[in-house]
């Protein structure tokens, strides 16, 4: 969301629920002087932030969680926060306010890719515009609502909504797994399943709404994410596995994937 499209969404007294569980408030806001400052405090609810703008730490407890535009956080209820800011610009945060009647066990740290969050402003523009027009509780907009924590909550806990592969997009990971990712290029796939790049990636775009090439992306992404998370390989060697030989380039392209830096996703991750 560009901060000339930032407007601040407050809406409380929801209790959007289902058995268990109550959305109790969602507020969109830019961070105030105050808040930057703020000292650890407790909320009695459990808070799903999402960092739209802005760069610095959200300390719970004895952990420190770096933040950056897309990062997700679950904040338990009774789980003492302070967040730090680290930059001048001034952070821009969606939360989430939620109460279950089980203990919460979601991850609780995830960074949201750009296309992902491309897809959550969309949704908080067509919020905001309900909540201009007044219509602050209408079946819409507790859709809306859900949708957000739906796809929250997938990102936090490592769920994949796209679900499984077709079988085209099976092949390919088929070949991926057989070939290796170092060197492989959606020609070089479509050479091995015997059709033109074209046709297969038609056929893909049908099947899943991707290409090979994008196919191909999200598998180095997994393998990288897998590597630094479970691993001691240092960066360049995790850029090799994947197939990027230059280290620079593989960092470029995994904080654009993730919004950190590999080094930084694998000490937030850890």
């Amino acid at each position: 969301m560009k901060a000339k499209e930032f407007q601040p969404i407050l809406l409380e007294d929801l209790k959007i629920r289902w058995p268990g569980f109550v959305i109790r408030r969602v507020a969109l806001n830019q961070h105030m002087p105050r808040v930057e400052k703020l000292d650890e405090h407790v909320h009695r609810f459990a808070q799903l932030l999402l960092y739209l703008r802005g760069t610095g730490v959200q300390h719970l407890g004895a952990r420190s969680m770096p933040v950056d535009r897309g990062t997700v956080l679950v904040i338990p209820p009774g789980q003492a926060h302070r967040f730090e800011k680290t930059r001048a610009v001034r952070p821009i945060c969606l939360a989430i306010d939620f109460e279950t009647v089980e203990a919460v066990t979601w991850a609780g740290h995830a960074v949201l890719g750009a296309r992902d969050l491309a897809l959550v402003e969309r949704w908080l523009l067509s919020l905001h515009e309900q909540h201009r027009r007044r219509d602050d509780y209408s079946i819409q907009t507790a859709a809306l609502i859900l949708r957000l924590l739906s796809r929250l909550e997938r990102a936090v806990n490592g769920s994949d909504e796209r679900g499984p592969d077709g079988p085209v997009g099976a092949s390919v990971r088929t070949i991926a797994t057989r070939k290796g990712l170092a060197g492989l290029t959606p020609g070089a796939v479509a050479k091995a399943l015997g059709r033109t790049l074209d046709h297969l990636n038609r056929q893909l775009q049908a099947e899943n709404g991707t290409t090979v090439g994008g196919l191909l992306n999200r598998l180095r992404l997994d393998e990288a994410t897998r590597l630094l998370r479970g691993s001691d390989r240092s960066i360049g060697d995790i850029a090799t596995l994947v197939g990027m030989d230059d280290q620079n380039y593989f960092t470029r392209w995994f904080r654009k994937q993730t919004g950190q830096t590999p080094s930084r996703w694998r000490a937030a991750m850890r």
